[in-house]
């Protein structure tokens, strides 16, 4: 009788013909909106609510590493009335011990009678086994949420995904250049391309991401401070500079405050011994990676990233490292700032690298969403 049960779940749970009510609907976006909150890396963002008798009676999130799950904390709000409600939650429930207990047994003892996610935990060893225990127990489960929802909850957890699957860092690739691609004039100004809103904008994603990358060129160039400024930021995030000749002076904004907000260079192994010397007494992490052709393995420092725990990163880096990133096929997400500007000439570009010879090679954006930020427009898409 289970076996068949299971098999109905399976054929409703990928089915288009699943008949959502607009109180589901309303659930699954509140469950996604609920996942955005709080800064959990590098766990995934997830967000949950309950459901009784058609009206949401506990919503919660995972807020940090350690704390609750988002499940527990729906069922925390829900209380009584948990029992024979359906739980709508971002990610398959946990089913193993880690810093907190599994999920699968929260949600038994609250009693709840139907459980909705979204995506299914993408490590090996533990997809499944949450739903898995959850039907064991007699508890009606499903994946998929109504198509904009679970668009978001994809969108949300790629990340992490890409952390657990990839042992990598997830990497979004932001640019900001004028209409014929230019980031910068062909005396080298770029202060400001963009427009307040378009900036304050790209402060939120910092401030949203575990680091932000940039390579030694825009360090000597530009000596950004990298921080996320005016948006309420909870927390900064590691910055992280690309430097395969170590030429970041100490004397940088970077060095300089690297006490107050953590810098980590990634250079290669071999490195000037002094250079690295003098930028440890300012407080800079300086990690030595393999190289290749004489410059810092990129696949390696995402992985170099990920180990510090790092899940999404943010790079702002020139031509040359955007392009390199893109040879390599490491960008994951691109944030494209549009200004309505030409520049013209000799002006440098927003991606070089190798590039492609053909068009059938190009790297192509999915899912593209265009909005008018200020007099700018941003394009976001995945790669």
């Amino acid at each position: 009788m289970l076996s068949e049960r299971r098999a109905l779940e399976c054929v409703v749970s990928h089915s288009d013909e699943v008949a959502f009510t607009e109180v589901d609907r309303s659930a699954m976006a509140r469950a996604v909106a609920c996942a955005r909150l709080g800064a959990p890396s590098p766990n995934p963002h997830v967000g949950a609510v309950v459901v009784r008798d058609g009206v949401i009676v506990g919503e919660g999130f995972h807020a940090r590493a350690g704390d609750a799950h988002a499940e527990v904390e729906a069922l925390r709000v829900a209380g009584d009335r948990a029992r024979g409600a359906t739980v709508f939650v971002t990610l398959e429930p946990c089913n193993h011990h880690g810093r907190t207990p599994p999920c699968t047994g929260a949600l038994l003892r609250a009693g709840v009678s139907r459980v909705v996610y979204a995506v299914a935990d993408p490590n090996p060893k533990v997809t499944g086994r949450g739903a898995d225990a959850l039907r064991a127990a007699g508890v009606w489960v499903s994946q998929g949420f109504d198509h904009e929802a679970q668009r978001e909850a994809d969108r949300l957890l790629a990340p992490w995904v890409t952390f657990i699957t990839q042992q990598r860092a997830h990497l979004t690739l932001k640019v900001a250049t004028t209409l014929d691609g230019r980031i910068a004039t062909r005396a080298g100004e770029s202060r400001w391309i963009t427009g307040p809103d378009a900036r304050r904008d790209v402060h939120h994603l910092r401030a949203a991401c575990d680091a932000v990358i940039v390579g030694s060129r825009t360090v000597l160039a530009d000596d950004p401070e990298l921080t996320a400024r005016d948006v309420g930021a909870a927390r900064q995030p590691l910055r992280v500079v690309i430097d395969s000749a170590l030429a970041m002076p100490v004397d940088s904004k970077l060095a300089t405050t690297a006490r107050d907000v953590p810098v980590c260079v990634l250079t290669v192994e071999g490195c000037d011994a002094g250079r690295a010397a003098a930028l440890r007494a300012r407080g800079v992490e300086v990690v030595e990676l393999p190289s290749v052709a004489g410059r810092v393995d990129l696949r390696a420092a995402l992985s170099a990233l990920a180990a510090r725990g790092v899940v999404r990163a943010m790079c702002e880096g020139g031509g040359a490292l955007h392009g390199a990133w893109i040879d390599r096929g490491l960008g994951d997400r691109v944030v494209w700032y549009l200004a309505p500007l030409l520049f013209g000439g000799a002006a440098p570009t927003a991606v070089g690298g190798a590039g492609v010879a053909r068009i059938a090679d190009a790297r192509r954006l999915r899912d593209l969403r265009v909005e008018r930020i200020g007099e700018d427009l941003r394009l976001e898409g995945e790669l």
